[in-house]
């Protein structure tokens, strides 16, 4: 993947990311206070096959870095998003 198209994909993610603030920070936070975690979602994008993949890994990302409780099921309407 180009840096272009690969910085593309991270725009858009970020925005889903920033939009659904999981841990509601973002009022208070910088802007690329989940950085981390959209990188790791982009390239999962990669990887999965369908929606609810998505879902799962998102919860899998978002349960280890800040150490919540995220279901597949909880995730599932940011990965429509995504």
């Amino acid at each position: 993947m180009s840096k272009e198209k690969y910085n593309e994909i991270f725009d858009v993610v970020k925005k889903v990311i920033n939009e659904w603030d999981p841990i509601g920070v973002l009022p208070y936070a910088p802007d690329d206070e989940y950085k981390f975690e959209v990188a790791k979602v982009v390239t999962l994008l990669s990887k999965v096959e369908n929606v609810e993949e998505l879902s799962d890994g998102l919860a899998k990302i978002f349960k280890k870095a800040l150490e919540w409780n995220f279901t597949k099921e909880e995730c599932l309407p940011i990965a429509k998003k995504i």
